[in-house]
């Protein structure tokens, strides 16, 4: 019997996919793109919303990004035999301005400024299943970083 209780999981799944360095746009780390953006635009935090109606185009980093965990979220309800109209919301919030207390945590693991990545999925009943991680990052740099070999931007 599918329950509710299984967009936690769902939610866990998704984020760990997102800050993974598996998620790349055009052969690089997406999060570095992200943070890119997020600076040239003045912004501290950039969120997904991955319930809104997708578009074919996946030609920049924000459709490409709310495409692919779309579909993943799709895949996954499938995958656990959750119906769909059990989600009336689902976002990926990444915060550049995260909780300087978790810092130390992550003192010692890649360079960067650290980053705070939400997967907040709501259901019918107005209840919240979240995930939260963290991790570090620099804005993307085509000399610093090496391209991925892997045929991006594929879904």
């Amino acid at each position: 019997m599918a329950r509710r209780s299984e967009l936690k999981g769902i939610a866990i799944a998704i984020n760990g996919s997102f800050v993974s360095r598996n998620n790349d746009f055009n052969g690089y780390w997406s999060i570095g793109q992200i943070k890119s953006f997020a600076r040239d635009n003045g912004l501290t935090s950039v969120t997904f919303p991955l319930t809104l109606p997708m578009t074919n185009s996946a030609s920049n980093l924000q459709n490409h990004t709310v495409n692919r965990y779309a579909k993943m979220l799709k895949s996954l309800l499938n995958k656990q035999k959750l119906p769909s109209l059990w989600v009336s919301n689902a976002v990926i919030t990444i915060d550049f301005d995260a909780n300087a207390g978790h810092a130390k945590l992550y003192e010692d693991t890649t360079s960067g400024d650290l980053f705070q990545c939400t997967c907040k999925i709501t259901d019918d009943t107005d209840r919240d299943y979240s995930s939260i991680m963290y991790g570090r990052c620099l804005p993307h740099s085509v000399v610093r970083e090496l391209k991925s070999t892997r045929n991006s931007p594929s879904v």
